[in-house]
């Protein structure tokens, strides 16, 4: 009798730490720890490298982003068929240059002779695909380089821990944020390395119409239910604890400003018209990452 006594409160003491366990990790959302400190002034990053600007996610975009005093770049990281890591936004290169296939079936020196620049027009050329080796050598001295990593499902393909390596190889961590809308990547990079700043991307819908009107049918991969669930991503956050996020500027405002008094470093992304920076720096987000980085910039400026 006794034992059955001392099971049933142990079974008790279970189901409370159960209890508590889940209501911390769905409904509790813990003041910010991460690895970014606060700063004054809203960052402005160039979307693809320098927007609109300059052919997309091309090292000639974020070089130009640089010249013209942007606080950081925002591209695309795949890998190669011979698992080098890429600078490129679409899962098939066909839409951004002259060339057909998917990324990850082509080798590093096939991917490297393909211009973006044939496709952009407007004066670019020898605007060629680069690693992201180039990118960390030639952006970081100057300003911050966030990657998104595209990894659309759980499989560990490798690409953390390149990615990893070069961190570490020019000593970028303060100046490099790794972004993923995939949580085991993130999970992933602080096991190889805690000292690697990582970004959780998040919105509330799947594609909107502007994204399916450029990427080719076939390169559409569905943000899972969950991950569009603010109440699952809040357990996210408290597992895979992130240092960053990188929010869709439609998400849920309550969202964003329970965010951001919580002391998370947030980016806003895409915000190109000018009202709309106008809501997003009213808010003081850690940065707003844009299309018409210029413009950003210019009302940011304006407002210093």
């Amino acid at each position: 009798m006794l034992n059955k006594k001392i099971l049933r409160k142990i079974l008790y003491a279970l189901l409370v730490v159960v209890i508590f366990s889940l209501v911390y990790l769905f409904l509790y959302e813990p003041s910010y720890s991460g690895l970014i400190q606060k700063q004054d002034r809203v960052l402005v990053f160039a979307h693809r490298g320098f927007g609109n600007l300059a052919p997309d996610n091309s090292l000639v975009a974020a070089k130009l982003a640089m010249q013209n005093s942007m606080d950081g770049v925002d591209v695309d990281g795949q890998f190669s068929a011979d698992n080098e890591l890429v600078i490129f936004h679409d899962l098939s290169v066909d839409r951004l240059t002259n060339s057909t296939g998917k990324v990850n079936s082509k080798t590093v020196t096939e991917l490297l002779k393909l211009d973006l620049a044939t496709k952009y027009g407007k004066g670019f050329e020898n605007a060629y695909v680069a690693t992201f080796d180039d990118f960390v050598r030639e952006i970081t001295p100057n300003g911050i380089l966030m990657v998104e990593l595209k990894v659309p499902s759980s499989k560990d393909t490798g690409i953390e821990k390149r990615a990893a390596e070069i961190i570490k190889k020019y000593n970028a961590y303060e100046n490099v944020y790794l972004s993923s809308f995939n949580p085991l990547v993130l999970y992933r990079l602080k096991k190889i390395d805690p000292r690697i700043r990582t970004v959780f991307i998040f919105m509330d819908t799947n594609w909107n119409p502007e994204l399916i009107a450029e990427i080719k049918k076939d390169d559409l991969v569905n943000l899972p239910w969950f991950l569009r669930n603010e109440t699952i991503r809040r357990a996210i956050r408290n597992i895979v604890k992130p240092d960053a996020l990188s929010v869709n500027n439609e998400v849920d405002e309550k969202t964003i400003n329970t965010l951001i008094k919580k002391g998370y470093p947030i980016f806003l992304w895409t915000i190109d018209e000018e009202n709309r920076l106008e809501w997003a720096l009213e808010k003081k987000p850690y940065g707003i990452i844009s299309d018409e980085p210029i413009i950003t910039k210019k009302l940011r400026d304006g407002k210093e």
